[in-house]
């Protein structure tokens, strides 16, 4: 037998001394004058095994004491002995708690119906040796509980899964539940999810290496949910009017055909405009220009008198700020591209100089809300300031050349969430030549080619800058669709304005939304769509804060100054809002666990006897009480 704490046995020294003093300490009686001592035999024999310093009598009563005092010190001991027991399974159980889990057509949700499922595997299908953790997948996977064989903590870290209106990302989930179970044999994922994941999702489902993990996909929901959906919201300004013009898209994602319904459009949250719902081949755009647009503010699309099985995707706003005209200065040998995309933009006064001119007729670009610079960089360094910079590269910029060129390079990847590049789809885009590259520490890569990043953003040092690897005139960008939503989503996000507020007018669900603080506020308070609030420290010299506790679709305020700020978060997101169950088949990989687990594999354990110990203490505690009032 082993101990886990030998020290406590010292505790049996102090206990089982005061329990034989006690035994031997001599009662303190009162003399009284009898007339016989037959009667007080028995009481003065007693007197007499009271004595102190003498021999202690034989004694049922004290063998217990003693016996009891040493079966709780030895408890306390730990002891414990090595023993053989059968391996179990370890387990790793992800709830998808996505938005489109928010959907009813299964009572009362997916979400409720997925732990449900995940609860009763606990219940009946985990062993007594089976291990297991439950991680929540949404735009952020998280493990809401460690390894444990205790089904109750299991059971409400499930219960405690909670719902977002975010986009799973559903590979990194797998990937994390998948370095928890290791390759060990007996591996295991369950995946409780309706399987509603966008195209780029499953390329890297398709990529991940499981091994021989067993991964069991439970579906979740039926293949005929009814859902219209608002896919797209986006407001520009008008370049003759002035005016905005906010555009708006419906698509009817579900296997019903819908029933009436309207669009209606709000600002600052009254009633401007409402058109009918028509879908006709499923979908239906609509493009608002009504004059009350013209000052922007809260925009809010919304759709009324449809009865559908998902509400996160039936409203969506814009915050548009109010008109604000941006000085912009271009430094190039020649750009008409650049050129024409800039002036675009009705809000942008565009002065242009050659590179040469920079210092002079450029002023180094002080006074103006930003600076391009395309093809060349000056030799001093850039001041504090706003820069788009083009195919050039130094320690100012979020982008560092590597040495080499790649010709042909192909688009890997894309962030579609930053504000720059919402609706800029770089998928088909033809470069000849563009440097090898790397993103510098500060820098966030936006599109990465197989040559390295090609688009990438950041702030150091009193910059703000973006900087596009590649020179556009070795591409077929600027005759590409994209290419001036990319300039005026730069102009946006460069020129965000002084006082607080978001660098874009709406933030996808779980991203990242920027918030523009001037100098001298500690902290911004945020108030979230369902009212609860979250502080967010700022930096005292200003500059750009950054929130990322998006997980709820609708309008947040932010408070700083005493004054409020609003900005929107939405969904707009079609792959979401396809609620037709579609299982990936890598979330069916038997792997070669599921034989294994089969097989029962002995393993070292140590068997704990304290509570044994502790039992047999309160018996023999019992039987000492019932020996005490039982003696004559």
């Amino acid at each position: 037998m082993n101990l886990f704490n030998p020290l406590n046995l010292l505790w049996l020294l102090p206990l089982g001394g005061a329990i034989l003093v006690l035994w031997m300490l001599k009662l303190r009686r009162q003399d009284v004058e009898v007339s016989s001592l037959y009667l007080w035999r028995a009481l003065l024999q007693e007197n007499q095994a009271n004595a102190p310093f003498q021999r202690l009598r034989r004694s049922l009563l004290l063998f217990l004491q003693l016996l009891t005092a040493f079966l709780l010190i030895l408890a306390l001991a730990r002891p414990f002995v090595y023993g053989r027991a059968t391996q179990g399974r370890n387990i790793a159980l992800i709830i998808d708690t996505a938005a489109s889990m928010n959907a009813t057509d299964v009572s009362p949700s997916r979400l409720a119906a997925a732990k449900r499922e995940a609860q009763e595997f606990v219940d009946r299908e985990m062993g007594p040796n089976d291990v297991a953790t439950v991680i929540a997948a949404a735009n952020k996977p998280v493990s809401l509980v460690g390894y444990t064989t205790d089904k109750r903590r299991l059971r409400n870290a499930i219960d405690g899964a909670a719902a977002t209106d975010t986009v799973a990302d559903m590979p990194a989930a797998l990937t994390l539940a998948q370095s928890l179970v290791g390759s060990r044999p007996g591996a295991e994922i369950r995946v409780f999810s309706d399987g509603t994941y966008a195209a780029d999702d499953a390329r890297k489902l398709d990529a991940l290496p499981l091994g021989t993990t067993d991964v069991r996909f439970v579906p979740i929901g039926t293949q005929s949910p009814d859902n219209v959906a608002l896919t797209a919201m986006d407001g520009r300004r008008n370049p003759v009017t002035g005016n905005y013009e906010v555009f708006v898209q419906v698509q009817n994602l579900g296997a019903g055909v819908p029933n009436g319904g309207t669009l209606s459009l709000l600002k600052d949250g009254r009633l401007i405009d409402a058109r009918a719902l028509t879908l006709t081949d499923g979908s239906q755009s609509e493009t608002f220009n009504s004059p009350l647009l013209k000052q922007g503010g809260v925009i809010t699309a919304r759709l009324d008198d449809v009865r559908d099985d998902l509400a996160a995707d039936n409203q969506a706003s814009l915050v548009l700020p109010a008109p604000r005209q941006r000085r912009i200065l271009l430094v190039t040998d020649g750009n008409m591209f650049l050129e024409n995309g800039l002036n675009l933009d009705p809000d942008v006064t565009l002065k242009g100089c050659a590179p040469g001119e920079f210092a002079t007729l450029g002023n180094n670009g002080a006074g103006y809300a930003m600076v391009v610079l395309d093809n060349w960089l000056p030799a001093d360094p850039l001041p504090p300031g706003n820069y788009l910079i083009f195919h050039q590269f130094s320690a100012q910029t979020p982008l560092a050349a590597s040495g080499g060129d790649a010709s042909d390079p192909q688009l890997v990847d894309q962030n579609r969430t930053h504000p720059v590049m919402r609706f800029v789809d770089l998928e088909g885009l033809h470069l000849g030549v563009m440097p090898d590259t790397t993103a510098t520490p500060w820098g966030q890569t936006l599109a990465e080619a197989d040559a390295g990043p090609m688009i990438a953003a950041g702030e150091h040092n009193g910059l703000r800058v973006l900087s596009v690897a590649f020179d556009i005139h070795d591409s077929d960008w600027p005759v590409r669709v994209s290419f001036p939503i990319f300039l005026t989503n730069a102009v946006q996000w460069l020129t965000a304005a002084g006082g607080l507020g978001a660098s874009a007018p709406d933030t996808p669900t779980g991203g990242v939304a920027s918030l523009t603080l001037p100098a001298g506020l500690s902290s911004v308070s945020i108030t979230r769509p369902d009212g609860s609030t979250a502080s967010v420290a700022a930096p005292l010299t200003g500059g750009i804060v950054v929130y990322d506790g998006t997980e709820q679709a609708g309008l947040y305020h932010a408070h700083a100054g005493g004054a409020d700020y609003p900005f929107a978060v939405n969904l707009l997101d079609k792959d979401e809002s396809t609620l037709a169950v579609q299982p990936h088949p890598k979330l069916n990989h038997p792997g070669a666990a599921a034989n294994l687990a089969a097989v029962p594999l002995a393993q070292r354990v140590k068997d704990d006897l304290w509570t044994d110990l502790a039992a047999a203490a309160l018996v023999f505690l019992t039987l000492e009480w019932l020996v005490f009032h039982r003696r004559p």
